[in-house]
């Protein structure tokens, strides 16, 4: 269920966000905040990303909690309060490597020093606690149970993708040495490791995924990763380089379009730079023909 302007992930936001309310009301006198919102960023692309959000949330919840509890039994002006509870954050989040969480823990400090409505700093820092863990629950289970992200499906369309761009540029680049393809290469190779990063986190965990598949893509993403290298390469070669009669002809048929090129060279005649070359120019034609090479699964072509 798709528009170019309603996805499915603002869909399940809509109905992380509506059940958070729901629960929020059973639970407190008011609303909290902080359950809705921790249930909406934990409404991620894939699954296992939004638990790791989620769980940022609580540990930058936990330790900011415990500071901003502590910081308020600290005899200084207001001010010098928070300037020292931000200082201590800081500090405790890069001892414990969780930057990702050190913003949030540095917002819960200053909440609570700054007071939290007549609330005791150790009831108020624990209520935040688990709002946050209840609405992270809400946000996993919605993305488990309503239309799940298909990781395997977001990895095949960028390798696609990945694919078209590289016959697209790769002529261009080589025929008349326009170099201004490479950053879309760059790009959309990019996007293909994250989605295949975010297969990789989910592949133990859920036993929908074809683990032949997977096993084909993480060789793919390897391979796109060397035709980007090649064509770099290729780039920086000096002007004037010659190509081998057989580079040309394997390049013609994977590229399926004319490379004009004169002044054909044979490996006895090739200068220094000419070998260079034919040599990442023959690396780059092996790696696009294994791209290029379909691969069935489960009754299906790619």
């Amino acid at each position: 269920m798709k528009t170019p302007w309603l996805g499915m992930r603002t869909i399940k936001t809509a109905i992380v966000v509506f059940i958070s309310y729901v629960v929020s009301s059973f639970m407190h006198d008011e609303l909290s905040f902080a359950l809705i919102y921790a249930s909406v960023i934990a409404v991620e692309t894939s699954v296992v990303s939004g638990v790791k959000t989620g769980y940022n949330r609580i540990l930058g919840t936990a330790v900011g909690g415990f500071i901003g509890f502590i910081m308020t039994f600290v005899p200084l002006y207001g001010g010098l309060t928070l300037a020292l509870g931000v200082v201590v954050t800081i500090v405790v989040g890069n001892l414990l490597d969780i930057k990702k969480a050190t913003a949030i823990a540095i917002t819960l400090v200053v909440i609570i020093i700054l007071g939290s409505k007549g609330q005791s700093p150790a009831v108020y820092a624990l209520q935040r606690t688990v709002d946050t863990l209840i609405g992270i629950l809400i946000a996993t289970g919605v993305n488990l149970l309503i239309y799940p992200p298909d990781q395997m499906k977001r990895v095949r369309e960028s390798f696609y993708e990945f694919r078209d761009t590289a016959l697209k540029v790769l002529g261009d680049e080589i025929e008349y040495q326009i170099e201004d393809g490479l950053m879309l290469l760059t790009n959309d190779l990019e996007t293909l490791k994250s989605n295949f990063d975010s297969l990789d986190s989910e592949i133990s965990l859920f036993k929908k995924y074809d683990e032949q598949e997977f096993e084909y893509y993480k060789e793919m993403v390897e391979v796109c990763e060397r035709i980007l290298i090649y064509a770099e390469a290729l780039s920086l070669s000096e002007p004037g380089v010659r190509m081998t009669q057989d580079n040309h002809g394997r390049l013609i048929k994977i590229l399926q379009r004319d490379i004009i090129h004169s002044g054909f060279v044979t490996p006895s005649e090739s200068t220094r730079d000419d070998l260079i070359y034919n040599y990442n120019l023959a690396k780059l034609i092996a790696a696009m023909e294994k791209v290029m090479r379909k691969k069935v699964f489960q009754n299906r072509i790619d």
